[in-house]
């Protein structure tokens, strides 16, 4: 009809036909991020069922080390260890323990040994790192930037590994801005602190997001196209009912006068 071709509704066509396309590509961009999730796990997964290498067999010049499993040998240095603030565990707030772990095969890594509770009233045992050799098997992981180390050098803000390598004068057998995510180590560690848990591979919420948008754009097609309908009914009835009073005389007569 010619009334919805008038400026205030082109503009309305055209806000809604944006709206309802924005739907569509936020619904579409999380089908792509699910498809990127589901590429990483299996990725990941894949990394963390294979066999534990030694860092001499570990492949330096690949463009991804994280989740590698690597399996080193050595003793911890308690004296070159900084808490990295601001972890948290089933809610409790607390820290992660990053000690140097000084190799039997030359060279040392950061070895994130897990979770410390801030109270130390929930210690169950000791969590200073043991000074006897150890096993440990773990992930390679990649830290972030920034941060800075507190003045005593007991704690660090973030977990930069670069930045806690240079404050502990590391001999980093891995590359700069990586460390070791404790899985497993022989003779076991103590109960604290609590190894941190293996990566989240479940799909996430990409997908019931992608089910809103597409949802809001079904809705606000569907509910666009009835108010116009309803509005065009509106106006037919109108039309109809001046047709009928220009069609009856003044005086009331006409084809159904009696």
């Amino acid at each position: 009809m010619a009334v919805f071709l008038r400026p205030r509704w082109i503009a309305s066509h055209v806000f809604a036909g944006t709206l309802i396309v924005s739907f569509i590509f936020a619904g579409l961009w999380q089908v792509d991020r699910l498809e990127e999730r589901r590429e990483t796990n299996t990725a990941v997964e894949a990394r963390l069922q294979a066999d534990a290498v030694g860092i001499a067999d570990l492949d330096m010049s690949a463009d991804d080390l994280e989740y590698r499993l690597v399996q080193v040998s050595g003793t911890y240095d308690p004296a070159r260890e900084l808490l990295v603030a601001n972890r948290s565990a089933d809610g409790s707030p607390g820290f992660w323990a990053w000690t140097v772990l000084e190799l039997d095969a030359g060279g040392e890594v950061i070895v994130n040994r897990g979770f410390v509770p801030r109270r130390e009233d929930a210690f169950s045992s000791d969590p200073t790192a043991p000074t006897t050799p150890v096993i440990v098997a773990g992930l390679v992981r990649y830290g972030l930037d920034a941060g800075a180390v507190s003045d005593d050098g007991a704690r660090i803000s973030r977990p930069n590994p670069t930045l806690a390598g240079e404050y502990l004068q590391l001999d980093n057998a891995l590359p700069v801005g990586t460390y070791v995510q404790l899985r497993g180590q022989a003779p076991a560690p103590a109960a604290v602190p609590v190894p941190v848990p293996s990566p989240d591979l479940s799909e996430g919420p990409h997908l019931s997001y992608a089910f809103q948008w597409f949802t809001f754009a079904t809705i606000g097609t569907i509910g666009y196209a009835l108010v116009l309908w309803r509005i065009r009914r509106g106006s037919e009835a109108k039309g109809d009912v001046g047709l009928q009073d220009s069609m009856t005389p003044a005086d009331g007569s006409g084809p159904h006068a009696v």
